[in-house]
């Protein structure tokens, strides 16, 4: 049995590597899957019987609210072309990892696995957001038309090793722990976009990778939900990092920045009937090992422009 990842320089394909070494990872150096004859001719060189699906474009809060068009038509482009290709060469199991993004959220109850296709993805991540559901589509339509077991799994937002800490585009942890440690570098203000009263789910990189390869095996074409809370407040998130951190300086919270929806809420109603008794890692721990992880790869070169 061979496994095909695609995406697999992003932090999830990183940390699928300590557990599936002898699987086939490719990034966008071997092939743009945009271009569906290059996603054929990768295909046709690994062979693979199974493909965990990971490659997407994706940014950050401004940068998928400024560019929303070209989110949704690079990610259409990649799904659609991955999937017809392992459609074309039977690959019977395929499993696809979604977005939060792709959910309508609610300020007074949580969303759940049936209402990924209800109402309409948050404006500023609407165009990524969208091309998610579609490929959730697209596995369903699969699945009746060929008898193939493709699904599709939902994580809340995850951070971990591998992250991206860029200031700017990078997502909300990875952004947050480079600018405290900055912060501390320099005997600066750790400066936060928002707020901070705006409440998020965060899960493990190390977490996800586990359930995938799970899943691999696990006979379920619907789509579910990874997320190990209720939530945590952006400002305690922050006050967390610091204390790792061990920052002792101002905090000071900016209003004028963008920071999306005010509350975030994905449960799943399938997660623990898949996976009794599984348990995520502790948020203190996992944030601990992100930092170190990020202070011993760039050691001295944690700079303004990563």
């Amino acid at each position: 049995m061979s496994i095909l990842v695609t995406g697999g320089s992003g932090m999830v394909g990183k940390a699928l590597q300590k557990i599936l070494p002898d699987a086939a990872y490719i990034s966008r150096n071997d092939a743009d899957l945009r271009n569906p004859d290059e996603t054929s001719k990768i295909f046709k060189e690994i062979r693979p019987s199974q493909v965990i699906h990971l490659a997407a474009s994706v940014g950050g809060v401004k940068a998928n609210a400024k560019h929303n068009i070209q989110f949704f038509t690079d990610n259409l482009r990649i799904d659609t072309n991955v999937l017809q290709t392992a459609t074309t060469n039977k690959i019977e199991r395929l499993l696809a990892i979604l977005s939060g993004c792709s959910y309508a959220f609610y300020d007074n109850s949580p969303t759940f696995e049936e209402d990924l296709h209800k109402g309409l993805p948050f404006e500023g991540n609407l165009g990524y957001g969208y091309a998610k559901r579609v490929l959730d589509v697209h596995c369903q339509l699969i699945n009746k038309q060929h008898r193939f077991d493709y699904g599709t799994v939902t994580p809340v937002t995850m951070f971990g090793p591998h992250d991206n800490f860029d200031l700017e585009k990078g997502h909300v942890i990875g952004a947050l722990i480079h600018k405290c440690l900055l912060a501390k570098e320099t005997s600066g203000t750790f400066t936060v976009w928002g707020d901070g009263n705006a409440v998020r789910q965060f899960v493990y990189v190390d977490d996800v990778a586990r359930v995938l390869v799970n899943l691999l095996d696990y006979k379920k074409t619907a789509s579910a939900i990874i997320a190990p809370d209720t939530g945590i407040s952006v400002s305690t998130l922050v006050n967390k990092i610091a204390k790792i951190v061990d920052f002792e300086g101002p905090i000071q919270y900016d209003h004028s920045q963008p920071v999306g929806l005010q509350k975030k809420i994905l449960q799943s109603r399938s997660f623990s009937e898949i996976f009794p008794g599984f348990e995520f890692t502790p948020i203190d721990e996992s944030l601990t090992a992100t930092i170190k992880w990020f202070r011993e790869s760039f050691n001295k070169n944690i700079t303004r422009n990563n």
